[in-house]
């Protein structure tokens, strides 16, 4: 995945910016858009889909809520995708719930429109089609990762994926929301975090992280990060070509 890029048909959104500028043109009177507010609920676990979002900017989560209460991240969207894939394609609730981590922007849609260019199997929808292929890849990997992976290497892949969707190197988050997502307890997540900073590559403080080493800490990642980009740029590869991070 890349750093975010460039504004392209009026959209920093990749998924978007992959279309003809008369397709997009067509499309833009059914756009809204919205902002994206800290843990602000896209849709609800077991509820109905009513919109898609397109992200500008920003990271939506999607999770499983256990019946224990715990919470665990299955996925991120962010400037690359869409949220609100499963009523696209036909999920007539959500399996999971989705909110928003990373405060930004989105272009939204009714899923009833979305539906109606599923029907007439439109630009748009094919490369919502070919996202989803991405998207489903990029949940079993992360499920992978989840059960085989150390957690600096977790921690790691979960940073820069976030790190691809935001403006600038430094974004909010605490060590409570890091463990809730990564699904491990506190101290794992304080004692990988001091692992990283001490080897440079992020500094953490007052519940704000910065990324200070790109290159370091794709290092310290696992292959799952490269893979799931991978994936993306394979679905997108009719957009532009990526704009990477001068950060290294």
């Amino acid at each position: 995945m890349s750093k975010l890029n460039a504004v392209r048909n009026g959209s920093r959104n990749r998924l978007l910016q992959s279309l003809p500028k008369s397709e997009m043109e067509r499309l833009r009177p059914a756009f809204q858009e919205v902002p994206l507010t800290f843990k602000e609920t896209v849709y609800e676990q077991g509820g109905p889909i009513e919109y898609m979002h397109f992200v500008e900017t920003g990271v939506i989560s999607l999770v499983t809520d256990l019946q224990d209460g715990g919470t665990l991240e299955t996925g991120t969207v962010g400037n690359e995708g869409v949220a609100g894939i499963p009523g696209f394609l036909g999920a007539r609730t959500a399996s999971g719930r989705a909110f928003c981590q990373i405060p930004g922007r989105a272009l939204r849609v009714p899923l009833q429109r979305m539906l109606a260019e599923r029907e007439s199997n439109s630009p748009l929808a094919d490369v919502i089609f070919r996202v989803a292929n991405a998207t489903m890849a990029m949940l079993a990997q992360t499920a992978a990762c989840n059960r085989a992976h150390p957690i600096e290497e977790r921690m790691s892949r979960w940073l820069l994926m976030t790190h691809d969707r935001v403006e600038g190197d430094e974004f909010p988050l605490t060590q409570e929301f890091l463990a809730q997502m990564l699904g491990v307890r506190r101290p794992g997540v304080n004692t990988a975090g001091l692992t990283l900073q001490d080897a440079g590559l992020i500094r953490y403080s007052r519940g704000k992280i910065t990324i200070l080493n790109r290159e370091g800490l794709e290092g310290s990642s696992c292959e799952c990060y490269a893979y799931i980009a991978q994936e993306f740029d394979e679905a997108l590869k009719a957009s532009t070509p990526r704009i990477l991070a001068a950060r290294r």
